[in-house]
C-alpha cells in the first residue's frame, strides 16, 4: 500500500538547479514546494513570479513561515557544509547539491550532525539516476557485460564556460579550489566509483594554464575493476561519457544525447565483421534518437532526467522511514575522492599553497 504521507519542501538558494528541481519536485504527489530562500532579491522574484511560492530572505525567516519538513541547499558549495549543519540541527531532513562538501572534515561534520539529530542527510547525485545509466547498471548488476574489466568516464566543458566575458562577473565555481574543474568533478566521480568499487590506489596528472587547472586525468584501482577519469575544459567538442568494458560485451553511453551503445563479439567471417558491427550500432543509435524524439516531443525529454527519478524515489524512502537512494556516506566517498584528485593535481586545499604548474 502506498504511503499517503506528504513533505513541506523548501529550497535554500533560487538560481538555475532552484529552477529545475522545483519542476521535477511539484511532479510528485507527496511533495509540496513551501517556499524559498535566497539572499538576492532579483533571484527571489524571478522564482516566486515563476512558482507562486512565498519567498525569503535566510534560513531563519524560511523556517519560521514555511515550517518544512525537508530542505534542499542549492548553494555554492562552500556554504554547503554551514547551511546543511544549521538545518539538521532545525530538525529537518536535508539533501545537498553536488558536491555535498569542499573537504572530507566538512563532510565528516555534516554526517556527525545527522546522526546525532537523527535526520536524513542526502546529497543529488543525479547521473547515476538517469536512463541510460540505469540501463548501464542493469547490464553490470545482471551479469550480462561479464566481469568487469575497466570503467572510463570522459567530463567535459562547453566553450566559454569556464571564462566570464569582459564586463561580466565570473562565475562562483571559479573561486573553488579545483576552479570549474571542482563543479564539473562530482559526476564522473561519483559515477566512477559507482562502478569501480572501493578505491585501492589512484595517479593523477593535470594541465594548467596562467594558474588554472585545464585538464585532469585520473587512473584507479577499483575493488571491482580499473577506471579512468578526465575532465577537460579543452577537448571540442565538449563530451560527456560513460564506458564500461566488460568481457562479454562493452556499453558506452552519451550522457549528452542520452543514448546507450552496445557492442558484442560476434562469430562471423572476418569480411562480415568488418561491417555488421556498424550497421548494428548504427541501428541502436536511430532507434534511441527517434525513441528521444518522440519523448521531447511529448514532453517527457527533460534536462537532468536523472534528478526526476532520483526525487520520486528519495521521497518515497523517507514516507516509508527507509534510507535514501543517496547516503551521506557515499557524498562524503566522493567528496574523499575529488579532494585526493585536487591534492595530487597540486590544487590548494584551504590554507594550503598551490603547487599547480602550467605545463
Amino acid at each position: 500500500m502506498l504511503s499517503t504521507r506528504r513533505f513541506r519542501v523548501a529550497l535554500v538558494g533560487c538560481g538555475r538547479i532552484a529552477q529545475v528541481q522545483c519542476g521535477y519536485l511539484r511532479q510528485l504527489p507527496q511533495v509540496e514546494v513551501a517556499g524559498a530562500c535566497d539572499l538576492s532579491r532579483e533571484c527571489r522574484e524571478v522564482f516566486a513570479a515563476r512558482w507562486q511560492v512565498p519567498t525569503y530572505i535566510d534560513i531563519d525567516e524560511l523556517l519560521s513561515a514555511a515550517q518544512p519538513d525537508v530542505v534542499h541547499v542549492l548553494t555554492p558549495p562552500a556554504t554547503h557544509a554551514a547551511l546543511a549543519i544549521q538545518l539538521l540541527e532545525a530538525g529537518v531532513h536535508v539533501l545537498v547539491e553536488k558536491p555535498m562538501a569542499l573537504t572530507v572534515a566538512e563532510a565528516d561534520a555534516m554526517l556527525a550532525t545527522a546522526r546525532r539529530t537523527g535526520r536524513v542527510l542526502t546529497t543529488d547525485h543525479n547521473r547515476w539516476f538517469d536512463p541510460v545509466v540505469q540501463q548501464a547498471r542493469s547490464l553490470f548488476d545482471s551479469g550480462q557485460l561479464g566481469s568487469l574489466v575497466g570503467v572510463e568516464v570522459f567530463q567535459g566543458a562547453a566553450a566559454g564556460e569556464a571564462d566570464a566575458p569582459a564586463g561580466q562577473a565570473a562565475h562562483w565555481s571559479v573561486e573553488l579550489p579545483g576552479g570549474i574543474l571542482h563543479n564539473l568533478a562530482p559526476h564522473p566521480v561519483y559515477l566512477l566509483r559507482g562502478f569501480v568499487g572501493a578505491v585501492e590506489d589512484l595517479h593523477v596528472v593535470a594541465r594548467a594554464e596562467s594558474g588554472r587547472l585545464r585538464e585532469v586525468r585520473a587512473i584507479i584501482r577499483g575493488e571491482r575493476a580499473l577506471g579512468g577519469l578526465t575532465i577537460s575544459l579543452q577537448a571540442r567538442p565538449f563530451m560527456n561519457r560513460l564506458t564500461l568494458y566488460g568481457t562479454a560485451m562493452t556499453a558506452e553511453v552519451n550522457l549528452n544525447n542520452m543514448t546507450l551503445i552496445v557492442r558484442r563479439e560476434r562469430r562471423v567471417p572476418k569480411m562480415v565483421g568488418k561491417v555488421l558491427p556498424n550497421i548494428d550500432e548504427a541501428f541502436q543509435l536511430v532507434r534511441a534518437t527517434v525513441i528521444n524524439t518522440i519523448e521531447f516531443i511529448r514532453g517527457r525529454q527533460r534536462y537532468y532526467p536523472g534528478m526526476g527519478i532520483h526525487f520520486r524515489a528519495l521521497y518515497d524512502a523517507l514516507a516509508k522511514g527507509q534510507p535514501p537512494p543517496v547516503s551521506a556516506e557515499e557524498g562524503r566517498e566522493a567528496v574523499w575522492l575529488m579532494e585526493e584528485i585536487w591534492q595530487q593535481a597540486g590544487v590548494p586545499m584551504r590554507g594550503e599553497p598551490s603547487k599547480v604548474v602550467n605545463a
